[in-house]
């Protein structure tokens, strides 16, 4: 099967079809809204105004970030009491005030209002439009910049022409190169924010979250390369499309429970290898967050290999692919994406609701069609060695600090000592030689800079011994010895030290 013909497949079905995905979502938000009717009155009131508009309209209305926050609010407050982001006061003026704008006959959503001079990603029936802090005084303004700030200790920038410009290229690549995909995913999407990358930005090169839904916010730093644009645009929407999934589906078990329950049973996590923990181990993922990334994954790996089919073709009009911040490499895009699947269905397969799961199955068959040669199950070393040598490329931008000279040379140490550990474990004495040179101190020599060289050397050989890259454990000479799992402890007790001692971002 031709890989440009798995666009069609990504777009269609239970999990990919948005225009039964956006029906269910409206219907289950108009459930919530006859729930809260009777506590409610301005619950009632949208609920009846909704019954008389069209199709359009009743999209952009239901998609409105302010207007979904606030009847899930109200309805999470309603059943478990729960600490509000926004105060139910304020939620009931805002549904009201949702009534007086589709009474107006205005098909925009309401946070947009009648605002003529909006500026759209593309097609302004079916793609995000672009926030301008300050083109609005109103109920619906104020909230959204409440929202914001609470959920991420910072406010939206205003897009410059040269930000939209790059925006709209970016999309328009996106469906050059996976027209039925992306059109579906950017139709979840109803607004875009351009963040400063500094304050409560600062690490985010975009973002998404479920409590926010239908927004996307991407750093306008970084919006420099095209094919980065464009494929962090089909990601962040892609999250967008998975949560419209998640508010009218079982994704999670718990998604059938009423909120009031509660369990000290801790839930199991995904760790994502490539990524930097942090202080916080944050790149322990729980369930929800490690099935977004999967999806997200598994449709990247598609859009990733036809953008390197198609670069030299596009490379005139987009610029090459290697371009400073380039995008995800196909490959990369398909390792995660096994990783996270096995790993979820090993994990979190208790956690996942029955839609969940199918979700799960039916996105590794998919995955299992588009790449018929993937790692060995329960290969980890080449998504470690990702982290190891991201780290050192972040650490160059750390300022110098003695805490930091004396956690180098510690792990200067440590390091070598387990990478010959592994070595002997694999027998390979050839390597082991060549690395007493090349591992021992010299004199003089910065000490970041003499950090990074000797953890490429260490990357670079237990890649080129791996087996395909992925595991040396084939090449173990004792039962029971996982040289696979020494590389692990190594990466994870160095990580640990850095992240103290660098604070190094964990995005």
């Amino acid at each position: 099967m031709d890989l440009s013909e798995f666009d069609t497949v990504l777009s269609r079905g239970p999990f990919g079809d948005s225009e039964y995905l956006q029906q269910q979502m409206h219907a289950a938000f108009k459930r919530r809204l006859e729930h809260i009717s009777t506590s409610i009155p301005a619950g009632h009131r949208l609920l009846t105004t909704l019954k008389q508009v069209d199709r359009q309209t009743e999209y952009r209305v239901l998609g409105d970030p302010l207007v979904r926050r606030a009847v899930q609010q109200l309805v999470v407050e309603e059943a478990v009491g729960a600490k509000p982001q926004l105060p139910p006061q304020l939620c009931a003026q805002l549904l009201d005030a949702t009534v007086h704008h589709v009474e107006s006959g205005v098909g925009a959503g309401p946070l947009l209002g009648g605002v003529d001079t909006a500026q759209w990603l593309g097609d302004a029936s079916r793609t995000p439009w672009i926030w301008e802090p300050g083109q609005r005084d109103d109920i619906f303004a104020e909230a959204f910049s409440q929202l914001v700030e609470w959920q991420f200790r910072g406010g939206l920038s205003a897009a410059t022409d040269a930000d939209r410009a790059a925006l709209r290229e970016g999309a328009r690549l996106l469906d050059q190169v996976l027209p039925l995909t992306s059109r579906s995913a950017l139709s979840h999407t109803h607004l875009i924010g351009v963040t400063s990358g500094t304050g409560g930005w600062k690490g985010k090169a975009s973002t998404s979250q479920f409590t926010v839904t239908g927004v996307i916010f991407l750093n306008r730093r970084l919006l420099t390369n095209p094919w980065w644009v464009a494929e962090h645009l089909l990601h962040e929407a892609l999250h967008q499309k998975l949560y419209d999934f998640r508010h009218a589906h079982s994704l999670l078990a718990r998604d059938l429970e009423d909120g009031s329950r509660r369990t000290t049973r801790e839930a199991p996590r995904v760790v994502s290898l490539w990524n930097v923990p942090g202080p916080d181990a944050s790149n322990r993922w729980n369930t929800h967050r490690a099935m977004a990334a999967f999806h997200v994954y598994v449709h990247l790996a598609l859009f990733c290999s036809l953008a390197e089919h198609l670069s030299s073709q596009l490379r005139d009009t987009y610029g090459p692919l290697d371009a400073p911040r380039p995008m995800t490499s196909s490959r990369t895009a398909f390792e995660r994406a096994r990783y996270l699947g096995e790993n979820l269905r090993a994990s979190c397969w208790e956690e996942l609701g029955v839609a969940g799961r199918h979700m799960l199955e039916w996105l590794s068959s998919i995955l299992d069609a588009m790449d018929p040669a993937p790692p060995p199950a329960g290969a980890s070393l080449h998504l470690l060695m990702d982290r190891y040598l991201k780290e050192v490329r972040r650490l160059r931008k750390v300022p110098p600090s003695d805490e930091l000279t004396r956690t180098l040379q510690r792990l200067v140490a440590t390091e070598a000592n387990a990478f010959r550990a592994v070595l002997s474990a694999v027998d390979a004495q050839a390597q082991l030689d060549e690395a007493d040179v090349a591992l021992t101190p010299k004199s003089g020599h910065d000490h970041v800079e003499a950090f990074v060289q000797r953890r490429r050397y260490i990357a670079d050989t237990l890649l080129r011994l791996a087996v395909n890259g992925y595991s040396l454990d084939g090449l173990c000479r004792r039962t029971g010895t996982s040289a696979d799992e020494m590389v692990r402890d190594m990466v994870e007790s160095s990580s640990h030290e850095l992240a103290t001692a660098a604070a190094l971002e964990p995005v």
